[in-house]
């Protein structure tokens, strides 16, 4: 989790270190896993260096790249896109029942 205890702006100045030919002449990779929304940005990545994982029912794994979803290069806003469901990989949330509540819902 590359964000724990690093603004948002300055995950985005490592990511675009690495991607970036005079800051990282050897093309050294940089692999992490975020729940920061805020790097899903076209500025900020390339289409196939994003990757979502997704958990079944089952509670197995998927993991599957943004360009099974061919958003439109420089146009899409990705962040939004993820957020309102279009690319999968949110948490299922409806189901849960909390502790001590009455109206059972």
């Amino acid at each position: 989790e590359l964000h724990n205890s690093l603004h948002p702006n300055m995950v985005k100045f490592l990511i675009k270190l690495f991607n970036d030919q005079k800051t990282n002449p050897h093309n050294a990779q940089l692999v992490f896993t975020t729940h920061e929304t805020s790097v899903l940005d076209q500025h900020v990545f390339r289409r196939d260096q994003i990757w979502f994982c997704n958990k079944d029912k089952n509670q197995s794994t998927t993991i599957y790249p943004l360009t099974d979803f061919s958003p439109r290069k420089g146009v899409s806003n990705l962040e939004k896109a993820y957020l309102s469901g279009r690319y999968g990989a949110l948490p299922l949330v409806s189901n849960f029942q909390f502790l001590g509540s009455n109206d059972g819902q």
